[in-house]
């Protein structure tokens, strides 16, 4: 019994079951050009995607809000449909949280959908994929370079469409990747990798179940450097297939990577 009021009830645990039942998990779609964020994680002192979602949304809902992402994207690289989970205890509706976020955002994010998610949803740890394309010009371009690399040199589409299947399946991208504290294990299962060329430029698509720091940027690096005659490809095969450190191939920039979908 509380002595003060008598109340049988135990106020500290009613209260932590009334927080419980109240929580909402809300799944968010996020579209951002990244060029002028440092990344999608929270930095001091730095402008960061998930920073600035956090700021707009915990202004509309009048509480802390922390916001989880399906994946950390570099500085400079954007996303047309980054998924994004939080919990909230306030009930508004998400027709009216998404207005008012996005009325708080900047022109460079925006909240696409919201809508409730089941309590287990996890935007990082419920993905079963990711995919991603990263755009190479042929030529500079003015209203591009933000989108798009232009490496400055001529490659051969047909030599790198004829390799980029040897990376389809399980591998380890060491060679490709970054090291990142406390990442250990390389291991990647690709499940598509494909090479578009057209009369600008080329395309490199690519879907697998995670992805290494800084792999994608890796294997276009490699790729264009087998295709203006770098490498052989018997030389990008042993990359692959025996790596031997981290970081082993020229990393393109990160302006033409864009986290296309997450799958779930």
């Amino acid at each position: 019994m509380n002595s003060l009021t008598g109340d049988l009830r135990e106020p500290d645990a009613d209260e932590e079951v009334r927080q419980a039942k109240c929580q909402r998990r809300i799944k968010l779609t996020v579209e951002y050009d990244g060029t002028d964020f440092c990344g999608w994680q929270r930095q001091p002192n730095l402008r960061t995607v998930q920073e600035d979602l956090e700021v707009a949304l915990s202004k509309v809902l009048q509480e802390p809000v922390t916001v989880i992402g399906a994946g950390r994207t570099d500085s400079g690289v954007h996303a047309l449909a980054q998924v994004v989970h939080f919990d909230t205890g306030n009930p508004l509706a998400c027709e009216n949280l998404i207005k008012g976020a996005n009325s708080l955002l900047g022109r460079d994010v925006m909240i696409l959908d919201m809508e409730e998610a089941p309590p287990t949803f996890h935007a990082r740890f419920s993905a079963v994929s990711r995919s991603y394309r990263y755009r190479l010009i042929r030529r500079d371009r003015p209203l591009l370079r933000r989108y798009a690399w232009h490496p400055g040199y001529k490659w051969n589409d047909e030599l790198v469409e004829q390799t980029v299947g040897l990376i389809v399946s399980e591998h380890s991208f060491m060679s490709f990747s970054h090291a990142r504290p406390g990442e250990t294990e390389y291991l990647c299962r690709v499940t598509e990798a494909r090479w578009e060329a057209d009369s600008d430029g080329s395309t490199f698509h690519i879907t697998a179940d995670r992805f290494m720091h800084k792999m994608v940027r890796g294997l276009v690096g490699a790729l264009i450097d087998l295709g203006r005659g770098y490498y052989a490809m018997d030389g990008f095969r042993h990359l692959l297939e025996q790596p031997e450190k981290v970081g082993a191939v020229r990393t393109a920039p990160a302006r033409g990577l864009v986290l296309v979908s997450v799958a779930y």
